[in-house]
């Protein structure tokens, strides 16, 4: 079937911009799976230019790519473009990668409208890889040697399948299989070409540019980091780069993170903000005017053995902090004053416009969760916050509420939610201490509402931290009135996970 002469138009133009950094020496693979949107890929051998082959595709650019709020959301087969945060709200890129050449840069990662952008995919391979440099079709029957072209191939598919979009800083993910035994890789990131000349990522046509950039296997650590934070995409760039990772396949790298700090706390913040000095203009103002003046978005404080990362960028899609939304509703007491405040709540996250995100720069105890909790305050008091999110807690916040648990002296810490156990008890059990190295605590008595166990509980947790630190630990004891009550290593009754029973000590009636 001919190509209309539009297409054609734009596949010459391609092929020219190619060339003049890739060489002139290339086949061209057709697609064989996907005729209503056939992909086919072009292999450029290496060349003076670039010492090493280069994996290229053509025809994805002849459908355009609008991007919207939550575009990138759903693929085919294997592989998942994730858009759990909206990760096209670039930072910036140091040296001559910037995500403002890159495709929907308009730095609105929620602009309902979009833009419409075109985009080809490369991948690079290392010199001498079998079956392509030089090219033996029966040693790409090996899935060792197949999988960089199978993911490239799988990749380009994925917005033929179902209208989704691939856009700077998205994932596709394999659920944690990895692509071959051969490979720690389980996912990969659109990213700019590291390694290629940065002019490369922009070619112009008749029709229009096409933007060009890079699948970049990621392994698990990687990808977990990715999904943590609003415009986790940027921050894995970002750690490539400084890594020195390239487009270039590399089968034996290590992982240029160890994943995801082991809590966040997340300020939903009113305004917009591009860099950390705007964001604490008022509330810090020595270090607002320090940061603001080199429009740093990411600093790491060194306090105490448990530095804490500042940052700021992205949004949060609603969805990302919906479990945890129903679990607040399901924990509030009932009436027209719970239902209104659990709306205002749902308002603040669809319509929050950046976030700040703190976390421990090393692992620790927690101790510094209370200094987050207090920046958090502080941003609150300032009236910049929309919400408070704490994902290890499960634990979401309107502003107002989060400056009344902490006059109330609720543990920061950890959160209490009610549980239902399989025998029909009511119960409390934290959540947050885990995330801290501790172990969770389970509370259960009988005659006792769930309110009520939840005050005991807190209470409880207020002394042994008080005496103890940030995590409770099995052996404390607190007086709360007349009862005295301990801590227990036990199984829990339903899930026989091991947790911290809180129980009536000793010679207690």
């Amino acid at each position: 079937m001919s190509r209309p002469p539009h297409e054609t138009a734009r596949r010459e133009a391609l092929l020219a911009h190619l060339t003049e950094f890739l060489g002139d020496q290339y086949v061209i693979a057709p697609e064989t799976v996907d005729q209503e949107h056939p992909v086919d890929l072009a292999v450029f051998a290496p060349s003076e230019q670039v010492p090493h082959p280069t994996l290229v595709t053509l025809g994805l650019s002849e459908r355009p790519m609008r991007s919207a709020i939550g575009s990138g959301a759903g693929a085919s087969g294997d592989s998942d473009a994730s858009d759990a945060s909206d990760a096209s709200d670039a930072s910036d890129a140091s040296g001559d990668w910037d995500a403002s050449n890159a495709p929907n840069a308009s730095g609105d990662s929620d602009s309902s409208s979009g833009g419409e952008y075109r985009l080809e995919l490369l991948l690079g391979l290392p010199a001498g890889w079998p079956g392509i440099d030089p090219p033996q079709q029966e040693l790409l029957e090996t899935g060792a040697n197949s999988w960089p072209l199978q993911l490239l191939k799988d990749t380009a598919r994925i917005p033929g399948a179902d209208g989704s979009v691939l856009d700077w800083g998205h994932s596709i993910t394999r659920d944690g299989v990895p692509y071959d035994e051969s490979v720690p890789f389980t996912g990969a990131l659109i990213g700019p070409p590291y390694g290629y000349p940065p002019q490369l990522m922009n070619a112009s046509t008749p029709q229009g540019p096409v933007q060009l950039l890079a699948v970049l296997p990621a392994t698990p650590e990687e990808l977990a980091l990715q999904a943590s934070v609003p415009s986790g995409g940027d921050m894995l760039l970002g750690r490539w780069e400084q890594a020195g990772v390239t487009a270039v396949v590399d089968p034996g790298r290590d992982a240029a993170a160890d994943g995801p700090a082991p809590w966040r706390l997340h300020v939903l913040l009113r305004e917009p903000a591009e860099h950390l000095g705007q964001v604490l203009d008022g509330v810090l103002p020595n270090l607002a005017e320090q940061l603001g003046a080199q429009g740093i978005d990411e600093f790491v404080l060194p306090i105490g053995p448990e530095p804490l990362r500042w940052r700021v960028g992205g949004r949060f899609a609603p969805s990302a902090l919906e479990e945890d939304l129903a679990l607040q509703a399901h924990g509030a007491s009932s009436g027209q004053g719970a239902l209104r405040e659990e709306g205002a709540l749902r308002e603040a996250v669809a319509h929050h416009a950046t976030v700040l995100t703190i976390s421990p720069e090393r692992p620790g105890d927690g101790a510094t969760v209370s200094g987050a909790a207090a920046m958090a305050a502080m941003l609150a008091e300032a009236g910049k916050a929309a919400a408070i999110w704490l994902p290890h807690q499960r634990h979401v916040a309107l502003p107002e509420q989060f400056l009344a648990d902490i006059e109330a002296e609720l543990p920061t810490t950890c959160r209490v939610h009610p549980e239902a156990l399989a025998d029909g008890r009511p119960a409390v059990r934290t959540h947050g201490l885990e995330a801290l190295g501790g172990l969770e605590v389970q509370f259960s008595a009988p005659g006792l509402s769930q309110a009520e166990l939840r005050d005991r509980l807190n209470r409880m947790l207020v002394e042994c931290t008080e005496k103890v630190g940030a995590v409770p630990v099995a052996g404390q004891r607190a007086q709360l009135g007349e009862v005295a009550y301990e801590l227990r290593t036990v199984a829990h009754p339903d899930s026989g996970l091991e947790v911290l029973e809180m129980a009536f000590a000793p010679g207690t009636d």
